[in-house]
């Protein structure tokens, strides 16, 4: 875009921003340009017209520009329930890239799980073409092959399926993975792969994941990408070049709210081409799908997965609503702050010499290992406060990164996780904080789960600390857990916005063993792309700082649950 524009007002939008000159003189910038080729040519020989999903989209991914004029948004995540009408809206985008598009031999790239999946978008593609006389006198079809290319060679868009022949060569200037959920086996995750290595060499690459809701375990690919696309949208994480859009029905009112599933409210949520947002969409065909869920429980899950675009996976449902976690963090806010300097933070909360009590949640070799200083109130009127520490094995930083997409490296630069250096965690640093909180505060107990720090605990015993083995089991991490989110939802604990704490709290699921016992669900740390560490040890914390308890100094471990 950049190379053939200038800054100027766009003549149909009136946007002040980067723009091009059509022939007729007048400046058009690149989100009135595709939102034109979509309605004024491509659709209106079929008498469609952009649905408003459907334009917001086009004008978001093609006219948010960086300051050179680049198309800034190079991957996107999309998520709608089924039947919204997205296969006519991936066909147009490889007929603009090979038409439209400033690149160079232009490769578009149609891509599912399989051919029979990747081909709806291509035979949705035909039809566009086969509508529209100019776009046949530009363009030649091989239908056995399924592919459209120029005719004067300049481009072609090519169906690719996981089980199909994948070549590594390829240079996809867009390449659209339609429904990502299916993506499940090792063969599958290596298209995905190529498709995303090959858009290395283009100057302005575009991937575009469109799906509906998945299972995590049925596809981690997917509920990887799935994640990251929440966590951009909740804030926990930034990124400039991913796109994120997921239409769905509020997961987390499903457990406090037994009708919602049924309501009109969250079909019109999840359904964006739902009649009442000015789609075709009617909402009594989506009422006979929800009748069938309600006279048979068995088909529930598939409605609320396809219906209601709900990712379900064994009823683990995040429970923290990260605008209102937010809000809660207290008067500091560590997400403006350019490093973390923990005396002053200390100093801002007046935490010198306060009681606290110690948690540690730690993974010694694989992943991130979390303590957290929690202070229980001193008055009525005060709130809870903690105070987080994070280590990370060096060696491990690129690998963990890379699966959970959390900008690890930066909050090592900005002090808020410390790099350990190494393959694995030192726990005698874990141990050195643990000294280094005592001199400061008034450490009641050291709080841990036994798996990992044994020998630590051991340690400290010896230096004269109360060390607390805490259990994982319902029994013991129930009511902690119960207890953060009552402070959660009623906003006193001060937590500072800590960052990895807020990408933490936005990770957070449960377990319930179906008596009304919860614990939090610890995802794998192998193949996930959720941390819940900083959480885990403010639960761990909480077993022994909600009892209120005055212990003195002993030289035993104990053992709880």
């Amino acid at each position: 875009m950049a190379g053939n524009s200038h800054r100027d007002t766009c003549a149909y939008c009136a946007a002040e921003t980067w723009c091009e000159t059509r022939a007729d003189g007048s400046p058009q910038c690149p989100a009135c340009k595709v939102e034109r080729f979509f309605d004024g040519f491509l659709y209106r020989p079929l008498g469609f017209s952009l649905l408003p999903w459907q334009r917001k989209i086009l004008r978001d991914l093609y006219g948010t520009l960086d300051d050179e004029g680049n198309r800034r948004f190079h991957q996107a995540y999309i998520s709608v329930a089924g039947k919204q009408g997205k296969s006519f809206l991936c066909a147009g985008l490889p007929l603009y890239h090979m038409l439209m598009e400033n690149e160079e031999r232009p490769e578009a790239y149609g891509a599912a799980a399989s051919r029979e999946q990747a081909s709806i978008v291509f035979k949705s593609c035909l039809q566009l073409v086969r509508k529209n006389p100019v776009l046949l006198q530009r363009l030649r079809i091989l239908e056995s092959t399924k592919r459209i290319i120029r005719r004067d060679g300049g481009g072609s868009y090519v169906v690719l399926s996981a089980d199909g022949d994948m070549a590594d060569g390829i240079e996809p200037s867009l390449a659209i993975i339609d429904e990502i959920h299916r993506l499940r086996t090792k063969k599958t995750e290596t298209m995905h792969e190529v498709i995303k290595k090959g858009t290395i060499s283009r100057r302005e690459p575009l991937v575009i994941q469109i799906t509906t809701a998945g299972e995590e375990h049925e596809s981690p690919l997917w509920f990887r990408e799935h994640e990251y696309a929440q966590h951009i949208l909740d804030g926990s994480l930034r990124s400039d070049s991913f796109y994120a859009a997921i239409w769905a029905a509020d997961a987390k009112r499903l457990d406090t709210d037994p009708e919602y599933w049924k309501s009109r409210e969250a079909r019109v949520a999840a359904n964006p081409s739902h009649e009442d947002h000015g789609g075709f969409l009617r909402d009594d065909r989506l009422v006979e799908e929800l009748n069938k869920a309600i006279a048979k429980p068995e088909n529930r899950k598939k409605y609320l997965r396809y219906h209601l675009n709900i990712p379900v996976a064994e009823g683990e449902t995040p429970v923290i609503d990260l605008d209102r976690w937010k809000r809660g963090g207290g008067r500091v806010d560590l997400r403006t702050w350019p490093e973390y300097d923990v005396d002053l933070l200390i100093m801002q909360l007046g935490l010198r010499d306060r009681s606290c009590y110690v948690g540690i949640d730690c993974s010694w070799t694989t992943d991130l290992t979390a303590l957290a200083c929690v202070f229980p109130p001193e008055t009525e009127e005060e709130h809870w406060k903690s105070l987080l520490f994070y280590w990370l094995p060096e060696e491990r930083l690129a690998d963990v990164e890379r699966r959970t997409r959390a900008p690890l490296s930066t909050w090592v630069q900005q002090k808020f996780l410390i790099a350990s250096p190494g393959g694995r965690i030192d726990l005698r640093e874990v141990e050195k904080k643990v000294k280094w909180a005592s001199k400061i505060f008034d450490v009641r107990e050291i709080c841990f789960d036994p798996w990992g720090m044994a020998q630590s605990s051991l340690n400290l015993v010896d230096e004269g600390f109360l060390c607390v083995e805490v259990r994982q089991g319902y029994q013991t991490l129930s009511k902690p857990t119960k207890k953060l989110l009552e402070l959660y939802q009623s906003e006193q604990l001060e937590h500072c916005n800590n960052p990895i704490l807020n990408w933490n709290a936005g990770c957070l699921a449960l377990r319930s063993d179906g008596a009304d016992n919860v614990k939090p669900s610890k995802p794998p740390r192998d193949t996930a792309s959720k941390r819940i560490d900083g959480m885990a040890a403010i639960i761990t914390a909480l077993t022994r700082a909600m009892l209120g308890e005055s212990n003195t100094i002993s030289s035993t471990v104990r053992s709880v649950g």
